[in-house]
Formats: structure tokens, C-alpha cells, sequence
């Protein structure tokens, strides 16, 4: 049998499993009694009357199919464990009443069918508890025992088993033989419930102390999954909220409270302000500050101390306890947060009952805690990072538009005096002149670089003006550019943009795609000897647009390839071939495609060729 009710225990789900085999087994016991009145009907030398017989058996097959209906029903549906216990009752009492009156009406003190007594004695054993089965023994010795004495003084008909055997003395008004069986029946009855009971009461100890372990077993399997799940996830982000957010909640669940917090000290450290909050109302987290001065439960957490309060109505560590009993928490756990070199704040779970929290509570929120403290400085420190690293950002953007106009005031001064519009010069000051130019025109190519690189690693300021960019007149801008000094060089620049599915829409802007193609392009032509070939081509794979710029020329190092994209990185055959360069080029393609959501590969042999291939994400499965 299956029972849908997963909820029950061990005990339970016995019960209603022998529910169900007491209505099979009174299948055949309602047969029994039915095939029982046809052989009194049949027999004429017995005295039992045989109308009583089918009225008892036919009501057994009624309420049988009565309790099999219902039986079927609580099955469906579930049914709680006192539905079964309320069953199990009901079969009991009437079975008892249907024994009592075939007692009667098959010879009462004599009835063989007496034994069924001692049948549903243990059942009745086996269903509930030793009180219970003790009642419904003394509610058959009491019903025997009603029978007799009915009998005894002929307020009730004897119907004996043979009718024509003519007693001298009929034993069920003889004292001495009813006071013998009755007392036999009695004592039997009871002595057998005492051992069966005891039996099924140590069993169902057993079972508890089972089901206790069990529990046991699950919670803490459940605790080393959270422990498990919280290092995944302190591990797979940086971001600060979605990490205490995810502590919280996995907290609450496993150890099944109603809430759990968050609180990190404020930058005075004399406050604790909330950080990731779950379970709790908005009026009790807006309750007021959390200030250490008022607060002796945290002022002793953050001395690094679990405190457990079983009842919160009797403490007096609590800042706000009216709050606390308004918001119906009854008590609570928290375990401090601490860091490498600094207190960070507190990890409180709340529940609704008192006395909730064991020790083991207290250990694994302070597992908890010790990951949360983790977590928590990674990701300040992550923040920190980011900070200097936009604050650097804006720096490099301010310093370099600062630069770019005084640069571009001394290369035009430069150019009108190279031009003799200040006069003549001789051979070795136009000399100084084409040097010092030569440096300013480097100098200016340095700002623009490090400008470009700025805005790659800035994607707040760019996010507003992406858009859906056609990525084939991006590219075929970029290689008509190219045109002319590949010709002049005597390179083959070659473009292939006609990919299935027609024009190639990728979310961004016009001015990051060209940077980051005028960077690869230029570099290939740059790089690539008189009579090479320079290869642009756009594909699609599912839902990406690929770029591939290839080149016939002389190629980057094994050594130089893990340091490619690193700032101001140039491989030293490059430096050879052209002694200035930024070394900027392609630190600034991987940071403007890394913030298009895209990434960048490159395969390359000396002395055969480059291949830069760039997969930026469509705009219609992006967008």
C-alpha cells in the first residue's frame, strides 16, 4: 500500500496500513459469519437461531464496505493521522459489539467464538497505545461478562450449540463452572494485553528513538548542504547583497526559524545597520538603530560570543524586547561576524518558540558566521577594488582630456613653424623640429589610448547609448580605412562580410566596434610584410557574430602570448619592427569587447600569421 501523506511516521503509516488489512480480513470473517447462519439454517439439531446470524453478518458487510470507502478516501486525499486513529476506534467498538451479540446468540458462556476476543485484544494491541488496549479489554470482559450474568439469571435466552442434548444441570447457571471461565477469560484477557501492549510499547520507543536519529541525520545532512551551498556561492560572486541575501535565506531554511539577519557595523562602529534581512516585517526592521551603547546583547556578540536567549520575555540584553514580542519572535540566536583584522557586524536567527535553539544551533550559525566573515570581506574588498579601479578610471579620462589640449596647441605650433610661416630654417633645426613632432604626435597617440582604454573599463557611461549596431558597416568602414595603406605597402586586404541570415545586429555602439577593429585591422596591416595578405570575415554561430581578423605576417611568440593583453605589453618582435607604440592596442580591444559581453582569442605562429577572432553576442538573442 501506498500512502500519499508522506508526513506520516513509521507508526502512523502502520496504522493505516493495518486499517486497511483489518477491512480485508473482515471480508472474509463477514463471510464467515454469513456461511455460518446458512449451516444453522440447514442443521436442525442445533439450537442457535439463524436470523440474528445473517442480520450480524450482513451489518458487518455494510459497515465493512463502509470503512473500506473511507479508508480509500483518507488515502486520496492524504488523511491525517487522526482520521486512521479515528477509523482504527470505529472498527474496534463495532467488531467488539458484533463478537458480543454472536457470544450471545452461539451458546453465550459455551460460544466457541469467544477466542475472538483474544484476537482483537492484540489487534488492538498492535494499533494503540497500552491505556488505550487496556480499555478496550476491560470493555470485553465487561461485555462477556454482561452476557453471562444476563444468562445466569435468565434475563437474557440461552441458545445452546445442541439442541437435543437434554442437560440435567445447565452449565451456564451452574456458579461454580460460570465463576471458572469467566475468571479464566478474564485473567487471559488482561495478562495478554499487559504482554502485548508492553511489547508494542518498547517497539514504539524504538521506533521514536529511530525516527529521533533520522531527524537527526536529515538536519544535519541539511547543515553541511547550507555550509556547502553558502562556500559555492561566496565563491561564484563578489556582489555583496546577493551573498548575504543567499546566507540569510539558506539559514532559515535549514535550520527552520522564521527569520534571520544581517546587521554590519557602520563606518563610526557604534552602530549596526541592516544589510540582508529575511522573515522579518518592514515594521520591525524599521523599528530604529541598532546603537551598542543601548544594545548589551551585541555589545557581547561582538566580544566574538554566541549568545543564545531562549526567551526573549526574559531578558534584558535586548534594545527593543516590546518590538521583539510585538513581532512574535520568542527567541533568538546571534554569532558575530568576524573578520581578519576587524569586527564586521552580526548573524541573528529568530524563532517563534521558545527554548528553540540547541548548541548545535549555536555551532552551526557560527559555521555560518565564520563563511559570511569571508564572504563579506571579499566583496568589500572586491568593492574596493572597483572603486579604485573607477576612481583611476576618471582620473586617466580627466588627466588625459586635460593633456589632450595643450598636445594639440604645441603639434600645431610645430606644424606652422615646419611649414616657414615663421620664417626660414636650416637642415639641423628642421631636424630638432621632425624629432620633436615625431613625440608629440606619439605623445598625442598615448592620450587617445589611454582615453579609449578609460571609456573600455567605464560600461556605466557607455550603457545608456548602446543600441543595436549593424556590425558589417562598422567593418566595412574599417576596411576601406585600411585600403590605401595596404596598397601602398603591397598587402592583400581581403573582406568577406556576407554571413547567412543577412546583416549582423550586436548591442553596442558605433564607436566602441571601430576601436576595437581599428586596433586589430591596423595591427595586421602594421605587422604583416610587403606582399602578405590581411583577412576581415564575419560569420554567424547560433546566436553570436563572429569576427575573424587574420594576417600573413610575422606572427607573436610563445612567450609573449599570456602577456598579449596586458597594458603597455608589446612582443619584441614588434618592438623591432616599429620601435614607438603604446602598447595599449590590445589591452583596449579586450576591455571594449569584455564590456559588450563578448571575448576575444588569438591564435598565432611566428613567421605564418595572426588571427584575432572576436564574438560579440547578437542584438536579437541579447536585447
Amino acid at each position: 500500500m501506498h500512502l500519499a501523506d508522506d508526513s506520516l511516521s513509521l507508526a502512523e503509516a502502520d496504522l493505516a496500513y493495518s486499517n486497511d488489512w483489518f477491512i480485508r480480513l473482515r471480508w472474509i470473517a463477514s463471510a464467515g459469519v454469513l456461511a455460518g447462519a446458512l449451516f444453522v439454517t440447514t442443521i436442525p439439531k442445533t439450537g442457535i437461531p439463524s436470523a440474528p446470524l445473517w442480520i450480524i453478518g450482513t451489518c458487518i458487510l455494510l459497515y465493512n464496505l463502509t470503512f473500506s470507502l473511507i479508508a480509500r478516501h483518507a488515502r486520496a486525499s492524504g488523511g491525517s493521522p487522526s482520521a486512521y486513529r479515528r477509523l482504527a476506534y470505529a472498527q474496534m467498538i463495532l467488531d467488539w459489539l458484533a463478537i458480543t451479540l454472536l457470544v450471545q446468540f452461539t451458546g453465550g458462556i459455551v460460544s466457541p467464538l469467544t477466542f475472538f476476543y483474544v484476537f482483537h485484544v492484540v489487534i488492538a494491541c498492535m494499533f494503540f497505545t497500552p491505556k488505550t488496549s487496556f480499555a478496550f479489554t476491560f470493555l470485553a470482559i465487561f461485555s462477556f461478562t454482561t452476557i453471562v450474568v444476563l444468562e445466569y439469571f435468565s434475563i437474557l435466552p440461552h441458545y445452546p450449540i445442541i439442541a437435543w442434548r437434554n442437560y440435567r444441570i445447565y452449565v451456564y447457571q451452574d456458579p461454580l463452572y460460570v465463576t471458572t471461565v469467566w475468571a479464566s477469560f478474564s485473567i487471559t484477557l488482561i495478562i495478554l494485553t499487559y504482554l502485548a501492549s508492553g511489547r508494542s510499547e518498547r517497539l514504539r520507543h524504538r521506533e521514536a528513538q529511530v525516527l529521533a536519529l533520522s531527524e537527526t541525520l536529515k538536519l544535519n545532512s541539511a547543515k553541511l548542504q547550507a555550509l556547502n551551498d553558502n562556500a559555492r556561492t561566496v565563491n561564484s560572486t563578489l556582489e555583496l547583497s546577493q551573498v548575504l541575501n543567499h546566507l540569510v535565506t539558506n539559514t532559515a531554511h535549514v535550520m527552520r526559524v522564521r527569520a534571520c539577519s544581517i546587521r554590519l557595523l557602520d563606518k563610526t562602529g557604534k552602530q549596526l545597520e541592516p544589510a540582508a534581512v529575511y522573515g522579518l516585517s518592514q515594521e520591525y526592521q524599521g523599528k530604529g538603530p541598532i546603537e551598542l551603547a543601548h544594545s548589551p546583547l551585541d555589545r557581547e556578540v561582538l566580544e566574538g560570543k554566541v549568545i543564545n536567549i531562549p526567551d526573549v520575555r526574559q531578558s534584558s540584553l535586548l534594545q527593543y524586547p516590546d518590538w521583539a514580542l510585538q513581532e512574535g519572535i520568542c527567541s533568538m540566536v546571534s554569532a558575530p561576524l568576524m573578520g581578519k583584522s576587524k569586527l564586521l557586524g552580526i548573524l541573528r536567527a529568530y524563532a517563534d518558540d521558545r527554548d528553540r535553539f540547541t548548541s548545535d544551533d549555536e555551532a552551526f550559525l557560527s559555521a555560518i558566521a565564520a563563511q559570511g566573515s569571508i564572504a563579506i570581506e571579499n566583496a568589500l574588498a572586491y568593492q574596493t577594488i572597483e572603486t579604485l579601479d573607477a576612481t583611476k578610471g576618471a582620473f586617466i579620462r580627466v588627466f588625459t582630456h586635460e593633456l589632450r589640449s595643450p598636445v594639440s596647441v604645441i603639434r600645431s605650433l610645430l606644424q606652422t613653424v615646419l611649414s616657414g610661416y615663421t620664417g626660414e630654417i636650416n637642415p639641423q633645426q628642421r631636424d630638432i623640429l621632425d624629432r620633436a613632432a615625431r613625440r608629440v604626435d606619439f605623445l598625442r597617440k598615448l592620450i587617445d589610448d589611454l582615453l579609449d582604454l578609460a571609456n573600455g573599463r567605464a560600461p556605466q557611461t557607455s550603457a545608456d547609448l548602446k543600441a543595436p549596431v549593424p556590425l558589417n558597416g562598422v567593418l566595412e568602414n574599417v576596411v576601406k580605412r585600411f585600403e590605401l595603406p595596404a596598397n601602398e605597402k603591397g598587402l592583400t586586404l581581403e573582406w568577406h562580410g556576407d554571413p547567412p541570415g543577412g546583416e549582423c545586429l550586436v548591442w553596442a555602439t558605433v564607436e566602441g566596434l571601430d576601436r576595437i577593429f581599428n586596433n586589430l585591422v591596423s595591427n595586421a596591416v602594421k605587422y604583416t610584410p610587403q606582399g602578405g595578405k590581411v583577412r576581415v570575415a564575419l560569420n554567424r554561430a547560433a546566436k553570436e557574430a563572429v569576427v575573424e581578423v587574420a594576417d600573413t605576417g610575422i606572427g607573436i611568440p610563445a612567450e609573449a602570448m599570456p602577456h598579449l593583453f596586458e597594458e603597455f605589453f608589446r612582443a619584441p618582435n614588434a618592438r623591432s619592427i616599429e620601435r614607438e607604440g603604446t602598447g595599449l592596442g590590445l589591452s583596449i580591444v579586450r576591455e571594449t569587447v569584455n564590456n559588450l559581453g563578448g571575448r576575444v582569442s588569438v591564435q598565432s605562429e611566428p613567421g605564418v600569421g595572426t588571427c584575432f577572432t572576436v564574438t560579440l553576442p547578437l542584438a536579437e538573442a541579447g536585447s
